[in-house]
């Protein structure tokens, strides 16, 4: 374990200390960390914020990921891909004065400033999906549904997520491959919505080259459910990913 305090600025807790407990357990069998044809990954991080240890805002935070790798036939040089995420948070009960809109303390009947009970999570301590390496066919965090994405389409992140990737990797000519892909998960504003049936997906293909820097990688992604959160711009049907290394 280690401890760590910082100051974070934060758009929701401007000026915040946050000091937290932090843990993390990995098990890796992969036969090559960039571009594993066999083997597992299964990592846990965990980490724990409290007053008692010096932070503003107190929360339990867990993620978990558990990829698999298989070649197809045995000695097939077609590699299946596929990945499991997830990640609970909750932010301990505490004290905060009412602001409004404009970032001004509401005053209460008795002229002092008005307070409330919130249990929220820092918008950095909270989880966010979409991009190029969670769910591809959204751009980089705009993963979500009206509790988690505003009317504008504005990503708020939320203390719970389930990210679930498959993925065909085949060869197509010398230093070139491809894949195909199928990408579900979602962000939840708590852990108690947390649902199976809110998932939502991406499909899609990409193209791989392999360089010394490590295999460049171009996806295109097709959401298989647009939704309009109340700005009366539907979500794009497509999104382009560009990056170097895998997607997981």
């Amino acid at each position: 374990f280690n401890a760590e305090e910082e100051r974070l600025i934060d758009r929701l807790f401007p000026g915040i200390a946050l000091s937290t407990f932090s843990g993390t357990f990995i098990r890796d069998s992969r036969d090559d960390p960039f571009e594993p044809t066999r083997g597992e990954l299964l990592s846990v991080d965990t980490g724990l914020a409290g007053r008692t240890i010096g932070s503003e805002v107190g929360f339990a935070k867990m993620l978990m990921h558990a990829f698999l790798y298989r070649r197809l036939g045995g000695s097939s040089s077609v590699v299946y891909a596929t990945g499991l995420r997830v990640g609970l948070a909750a932010g301990f009960p505490r004290t905060a004065k009412v602001t409004d809109d404009a970032g001004n303390f509401v005053l209460a009947s008795n002229g002092q400033p008005l307070e409330t009970v919130v249990q929220d999570l820092p918008a950095s301590e909270r989880f966010f999906a979409g991009g190029s390496t969670t769910v591809r066919g959204f751009a980089l965090d705009r993963l979500g549904d009206e509790s988690t994405i505003d009317q504008n389409g504005f990503p708020q992140g939320g203390n719970g997520l389930i990210i679930i990737n498959n993925e065909l990797r085949f060869p197509v000519w010398g230093n070139v491959g491809a894949v195909a892909f199928l990408d579900v998960g979602n962000v939840f504003e708590t852990v108690s919505t947390m649902e199976l049936g809110r998932l939502r997906g991406g499909a899609g293909f990409g193209l791989r080259y392999r360089s010394p820097i490590g295999p460049i990688r171009i996806d295109l992604g097709f959401k298989l459910d647009r939704r309009d959160f109340g700005s009366g711009t539907r979500e794009g049907l497509t999104a382009l990913h560009v990056s170097i290394g895998q997607a997981f």
